[in-house]
């Protein structure tokens, strides 16, 4: 009978392609997204057209157009090695020890007028080549196993998804579409899959909820923690598409629209400052109530802290213009606590990564 096997037996891994080389193989294909990765879905669409002919009811050939594919990981934020994701987005970072993005030379991430850099945020970002390693044949009472190799070249990041909830650890997803697919090869190998070899990353340790806190500025004169939050979703969409030109099925370079980044969290209801901030941006017609208020640029503020390991890490997001949708309640009921839903946009977002 033939083995079944499972996600036990397959990885996956990413590099990044060069800024210039868009859907050529990344030289090294090395970085893990996080802790238990796992791909959600994974697809590829040859754009069939159906061609009939006079006479007859059956399709009498098959044409084919644009070739495209996507696929979706999700995985948990790991502290050392997950940043690398925000280069999809931001372009590369700076910073020594810990990583900065968008690179604080170049951007201000205060959503100030006019402080926009196509050169930070390119209007051609930055692709991946991930491949996906899978165990199709293994000998029993050896260390010998057959890989199938799938390389996904010219992906890009269409969103990047973070969110966690009270006893849960801080999970990812992101959402890409690839220009093409290499022709699938099957390889030998010793040791388990690709990912264990040494050559490549390792996972370290995870951001749970018991190791983040949300800040806000809705009145004094700093930010403040916003206590007893339940969850919390942060979402950055490039809406990047692939272009396609004559002469080839796949796409030939990509293409980002505006930055969104924006989010929701539900808090428990104390002081009214939420729904007032909502009040105040509908009140004053000059813009002076357009966003939250603002301490050093900073609306928003989202901050994990991994006490666990022998240094402190740390992923800090902090969010500029931030304007709110909506806010809701729920739970007015007798004896229960009161919550508040709030969903927001925000014009800029600053993210470093410690993890010295």
């Amino acid at each position: 009978m033939a083995a079944i096997y499972t996600g036990g037996s397959a990885s996956v891994l990413y590099g990044y392609e060069g800024a210039t080389t868009f859907g050529t193989a990344a030289s090294a294909i090395t970085n893990i997204f996080g802790m238990n990765q796992k791909v959600t879905s994974l697809s590829l669409q040859t754009g069939q057209m159906p061609l009939n002919k006079l006479g007859q009811v059956e399709v009498s050939k098959f044409a084919y157009g644009q070739q495209q594919g996507s696929v979706n990981i999700g995985f948990v934020w790991d502290s050392e090695k997950s940043d690398k994701i925000f280069k999809a987005i931001f372009g590369a970072p700076s910073g020594t020890g810990q990583d900065i993005y968008p690179a604080s030379s170049t951007k201000p991430y205060n959503g100030v007028e006019g402080s926009g850099s196509v050169s930070v945020t390119p209007s051609s970002p930055l692709s991946l080549t991930t491949q996906i390693h899978q165990v199709i044949n293994h000998v029993v009472g050896s260390d010998t196993n057959t890989l199938l190799n799938r390389t996904l070249k010219g992906c890009i990041v269409q969103s990047l998804g973070l969110s966690t909830t009270i006893g849960e650890t801080l999970n990812a997803t992101v959402d890409m579409a690839f220009a093409r697919e290499d022709t699938s090869s099957v390889v030998a190998t010793s040791g388990f899959v690709e990912q264990t070899a040494t050559a490549n990353d390792q996972a370290t340790q995870p951001y749970t909820f018991a190791h983040g806190e949300l800040l806000s500025r809705t009145g004094g004169t700093s930010l403040a923690v916003i206590a007893e939050v339940q969850d919390i979703d942060i979402n950055f969409a490039t809406n990047a598409e692939l272009l396609w030109g004559l002469g080839s099925h796949h796409a030939s370079t990509v293409f980002r629209k505006i930055l969104d980044v924006g989010g929701r969290f539900k808090t428990s209801s104390k002081n009214g400052e939420l729904v007032q901030a909502v009040i105040n941006q509908s009140l004053y017609d000059d813009g002076s109530k357009e966003t939250l208020d603002e301490d050093t640029g900073v609306a928003l503020k989202l901050v994990f802290e991994n006490l666990a390991s022998s240094a402190t890490k740390s992923l800090t997001i902090e969010l500029g213009g931030v304007s709110i949708t909506d806010h809701s309640t729920s739970g007015i009921e007798p004896a229960e606590p009161i919550f508040e839903e709030i969903n927001f946009k925000a014009k800029s977002a600053r993210i470093v990564s410690d993890h010295t």
